[in-house]
């Protein structure tokens, strides 16, 4: 029998959410529309990865896009966040980005309360 898509796994969406278990208040800082609002393109998380990079840094090198600084500088740097919660955030978007953006992105297709 053939499982139906919205019964179906979903190990990037059970890994977002294994991440705010560990690190609530991430839902909350750089990398808010990746983690709660599921945008899972490649673009998002590398707009992400870059903002939680520079949080970390305070460089604007680190950022993804250029333009991003005068946000940044409105967000004064995400200087609320935990260092720590940072890095993990970091190294949680670069191991999205190892998953194909096809295959991210198909379980938010599949589910029906997203």
């Amino acid at each position: 029998m053939a499982e139906s898509p919205e019964f179906a796994p979903r190990p990037v969406l059970a890994s977002i959410h294994d991440f705010l278990q560990a690190w609530p208040d991430a839902e909350f800082g750089p990398a808010h529309i990746v983690l709660s609002d599921h945008n899972l393109e490649d673009e998002h998380v590398r707009w992400c990865l870059g903002l939680a990079r520079a949080a970390i840094s305070r460089a604007p090198e680190d950022l993804y896009r250029t333009d991003d600084l005068p946000f940044m500088v409105r967000m004064d740097w995400y200087h609320r966040c935990v260092r720590e919660e940072l890095a993990a955030t970091v190294i949680f978007l670069e191991q999205l980005l190892n998953i194909p953006e096809p295959l991210r992105v198909a379980e938010i297709e599949l589910d029906p309360w997203d």
